[in-house]
């Protein structure tokens, strides 16, 4: 079948040589335009396998329509150039759902290869597995326990699925310590290797866990938090679908750039909390920031970890603080979890038959849809506006509790 292209203002470069790069690739049909506008307003009009459009100078009502075009058709692979790569230019455009980014004007082999990892992309993406992010608003609630122990289930229940467990906290993630991990990569030599990063390096970096989980713990030096922007993230998660049936991510208590990215991408969202004031306090704060971002409500999971019956604030009263109800209650088991923290073993290992074993099991299940009570919601698309609708700035975002 022949691939139809659509180009605007030369934004691929010279002409001679994108020819000779598209019909490579099977291109026969190129459809060139004058400027922007216009090729958003050929893409309504009908299909293009490939758009190559200039985003210098692109203002947020014109990135929304071509969000909104991009959104539209799933299987439209869409590159931007501009004469610099400006972090923020690159940031917005590639959360409106462009795919790559490449300066102007591209040499033939960088519009090669950009085509040609579209090309990949495309002939996988109908295997991308579903990604479950873990989030708090604030820390000591438990969610690393949470990420390593519902990873540990859906891959009970999946034997026959690969299941991947990201530690996306930046600086002292903990995902290694509940693991008892001693690994000789970590997640901040694949963000240094930047565009380099493939599936066979990827591969080569997860650390295999007893029960069928592939864990990719963090690193322990601060500098690298700088290193951790929304385009490495994305790319590594990714990655991480098209190799997994189900990738769990614990995220960090803040809305960093990584974090976003992380929720964004997410199928489902688990926000951990308990039944106090201050942490129920805190989940209503990221669930108003949710909203905000424009997630839905079945993306949004609402788990109480540390559950018993005599809790002083019952679970009508929570909901009704949070206008949302409770997705799920995981009993209280101090003891075993703690005994399964210092073993370095999943409390779905330590102890199979525990009531809080099985509750993860359950929660997998309902996760997970394979107990006819609910299915994946697709991925949230993204849009740069939204951070500084929020924040002001994409830095600001860091401090935000």
């Amino acid at each position: 079948m022949q691939r139809r292209a659509l180009i605007a203002d030369n934004a691929a470069g010279p002409p001679e040589g994108v020819a000779g790069v598209l019909t490579r690739f099977g291109f026969a049909n190129t459809v060139e335009v004058a400027t922007r506008d216009e090729a958003v307003v050929r893409m309504q009009d009908g299909h293009f396998d490939l758009v190559v459009l200039p985003v210098e100078g692109i203002t947020p009502n014109e990135l929304i329509a071509l969000e909104r075009e991009i959104r539209k058709d799933a299987t439209t692979s869409v590159i931007a150039t501009a004469p610099s790569p400006v972090p923020d230019l690159i940031l917005r455009a590639m959360r409106a759902g462009v795919h790559e980014f490449l300066v102007y004007p591209p040499k033939a082999e960088e519009l090669a290869s950009a085509v040609e990892r579209l090309t990949r992309r495309g002939s996988t993406e109908t295997q991308r597995g579903e990604l479950i992010a873990v989030h708090s608003g604030k820390g000591g609630l438990g969610g690393t326990s949470i990420a390593v122990n519902l990873a540990q289930a859906l891959a009970g229940q999946r034997p026959d699925s690969r299941v991947g467990l990201l530690d996306l906290v930046v600086t002292g993630g903990d995902i290694r310590v509940f693991l008892n991990l001693r690994p000789a990569y970590d997640l901040s030599h694949l963000i240094a290797k930047g565009s380099q990063v493939d599936t066979e390096l990827l591969t080569s970096v997860l650390t295999a866990c007893p029960g069928g989980v592939w864990a990719l713990p963090t690193g322990d030096t601060p500098e690298d938090e700088e290193l951790f922007d929304s385009a490495a993230v994305g790319s590594i998660l990714s990655l991480l679908r098209k190799q997994f049936a189900y990738t769990v991510v614990d995220c960090e208590h803040h809305l960093s750039e990584a974090t976003l990215t992380a929720l964004d991408a997410a199928n489902r969202i688990v926000l951990v909390t308990q039944l106090t004031v201050p942490a129920l306090r805190s989940t209503q704060r990221s669930l108003a920031v949710c909203r905000r971002l424009g997630y839905e409500d079945s993306k949004l999971c609402v788990v109480v970890n540390r559950y018993q019956s005599g809790d002083v604030l019952p679970v009508k009263d929570a909901e009704d603080l949070l206008q949302a109800p409770i997705y799920w209650k995981l009993p209280n088991d101090y003891r075993l979890s703690a005994d399964s923290l210092t073993q370095g073993v999943p409390v779905t290992l330590q102890d199979p038959s525990s009531k809080l074993a099985r509750s993860y099991g359950e929660l997998a299940r309902k996760l997970s849809g394979t107990g006819g009570s609910g299915s994946f919601s697709r991925p949230t698309p993204s849009g740069g506006s939204r951070l500084r609708k929020l924040f002001g700035t994409e830095r600001g975002a860091r401090n935000v509790t």
